[in-house]
């Protein structure tokens, strides 16, 4: 088994998507936000619109491979890279869409978060899955090492929110903490906001 970290370009846009629209199925946040109609088809349309329009141009979007196949995907964001107000403008409408009979869940839950992100520059874990098949190979551990030493290296916070309690015992043990959690109001999900503060010296290579 050969696994590979790498940057991702601009050719594993397609297999990125389809990568985290699997990833993503059985998420509760998305389960919640996303309509049941070909859920995962709008999850991986809804991935690809941000990897396509977010992540490529304004963040950094790293890949694990296994043999050779995209297996693991991870967007970050840095704060201090300005998203333009025409791109949000111009996703609105192709995200209500794809949101479907969910948008007015999917509104409302992300007010109830909003405001959560740390003011000071940070690095933000917008997105991360790993294909379930190859789950608890490391791969998710690997592919977010790079922005964690980054983020280290330029003593930068890193920040997430997960709707998953797993997920906060797999980024707890990165280094991260719980700074916030709370209900969606009307039977949602609940959502936890983790902070990592950076960490001095060097970053454990293998994290």
């Amino acid at each position: 088994m050969q696994i590979e970290v790498r940057p991702a370009v601009h050719a594993d846009l397609e297999v990125a998507a389809q990568v985290l629209g699997e990833a993503f199925a059985d998420y509760p946040w998305t389960k919640w936000t996303v309509d049941p109609d070909d859920h995962q088809g709008r999850i991986t349309e809804l991935q690809r619109l941000a990897l396509r329009t977010l992540g490529f141009p304004f963040g950094q979007v790293w890949v694990g491979l296994l043999d050779g196949d995209v297996r693991c995907v991870a967007t970050w964001m840095d704060s201090d890279i300005p998203v333009p107000r025409r791109v949000e403008a111009d996703n609105e409408f192709v995200i209500e869409a794809l949101e479907g009979s969910r948008h007015e869940w999917a509104v409302a839950a992300l007010a109830q978060i909003h405001g959560w992100r740390p003011p000071a520059r940070h690095f933000y874990l917008a997105a991360i899955g790993t294909t379930p098949s190859m789950q608890g190979r490391g791969l998710g551990k690997m592919v977010l090492a790079p922005m964690l030493r980054a983020a280290d290296e330029g003593q930068l916070p890193a920040f997430l929110e997960t709707s998953s309690e797993t997920n906060v015992a797999f980024y707890s043990a990165l280094g991260f903490e719980v700074v916030d959690n709370r209900q969606i109001s009307g039977g949602g999900p609940d959502v936890w906001a983790m902070l990592r503060r950076p960490h001095a010296g060097d970053t454990d290579s293998s994290m």
